[in-house]
């Protein structure tokens, strides 16, 4: 008799476990900040930079990714000491927090960082982040050029950070990036992300001009989908705006820090922002983007930006996929 019942008990338990759903598999959350600079020179922060900070430490991505202007250098009357001191500011108040979270943190240089035109400023750069660079968490596959150009690897993506601090990118970059993305590790990646600062087109008024975007973007754009780039992640313009250009995504980030800026022929007021893609473990290349508005509850809805952006240099288009579903 208490045999059967052991058996009965078992066989029930066998049935009720081949009910319960599957565990569903990882979607991978990477975090996008960037442009958290304040006015030439200054060691202070806007407000929502510390908001969105506190709020990422809840999201709990799994990569931080930052768009660069993480300081406010790029003034030929700024001393050493001043430029200094700003990336001591950033340390303490944005890196420091970061790196107690736990959370890997990748970047790019921006003009203000690592300007190609003041020498000061990216001998400076990387002396900071060659002192910082054990400590970002990231699994490096290539940091020879760091922190100017490098490449790493999370969760079965593959990162470039490339140095898009200004609108010529030297030959010698785009060498060494054809190099890593033709690598048995980046064909094997479930996807392949590029973070830069400045971007391919113009969607914004004061960056509508030669030198605020990348040069000669047609052929820029053709490169990255020759070598097989699934998502361009840039800063600069200050403001968020989801498009693509033929099979490549593009993100322009939002800034958090100061001068958020509306996007060109469109009337809403602009807004800080930033981004947490979700990216799905079985079907990568079907992420999606969720943008915040710090310091609030609300989110940016891709049905509340226009369907276009038309600049100098090309139409950006919304990227209707990357809604979140």
């Amino acid at each position: 008799m208490k045999q059967a019942i052991v058996i009965l008990l078992c066989t029930i338990l066998i049935i009720c476990s081949s009910w319960q759903e599957k565990p569903k598999s990882k979607t991978i959350k990477i975090a996008v900040i960037s442009d958290l600079n304040s006015s030439y020179g200054a060691t202070v922060y806007h407000p929502d930079v510390y908001a969105t900070l506190k709020e990422l430490e809840n999201i709990k991505p799994d990569i931080i990714l930052c768009g660069g202007d993480m300081i406010a250098g790029q003034k030929a009357s700024l001393t050493t000491e001043q430029t200094q001191a700003m990336w001591n500011s950033f340390d303490n108040n944005i890196l420091k927090p970061i790196q107690r979270t736990k959370v890997p943190f990748g970047f790019t240089v921006g003009n203000h960082d690592a300007s190609p035109s003041y020498q000061q400023d990216r001998e400076l750069a990387k002396e900071f982040w060659l002192s910082k660079q054990k400590e970002l968490g990231l699994n490096f596959i290539d940091q020879a050029h760091f922190p100017f150009y490098y490449s790493y690897q999370q969760d079965d993506l593959f990162f470039i950070s490339w140095d898009a601090a200004g609108s010529k990118v030297n030959q010698e970059v785009f060498d060494w990036m054809e190099k890593q993305l033709q690598s048995k590790t980046a064909k094997k990646a479930k996807l392949r992300i590029l973070l830069g600062h400045l971007p391919l087109y113009a969607i914004v008024a004061s960056k509508n001009k030669p030198g605020e975007v990348l040069a000669d973007n047609e052929k820029t754009n053709n490169f990255f989908e020759q070598n097989g780039i699934d998502l361009y992640i840039s800063g600069h313009q200050h403001a968020y705006y989801p498009s693509f250009a033929k099979n490549l995504r593009l993100l322009n980030a939002g800034c958090i820090g100061e001068g958020p800026r509306p996007l060109l022929g469109d009337h809403q007021p602009a807004k800080r922002a930033y981004t947490i893609i979700e990216v799905p473990a079985k079907n990568a290349k079907k992420f999606s983007y969720q943008t915040f508005i710090p310091n609030t509850k609300n989110t940016i809805q891709l049905s509340d930006l226009p369907e276009s952006v038309v600049g100098f240099n090309g139409i950006s288009k919304k990227d209707l996929s990357s809604n979140k579903q």
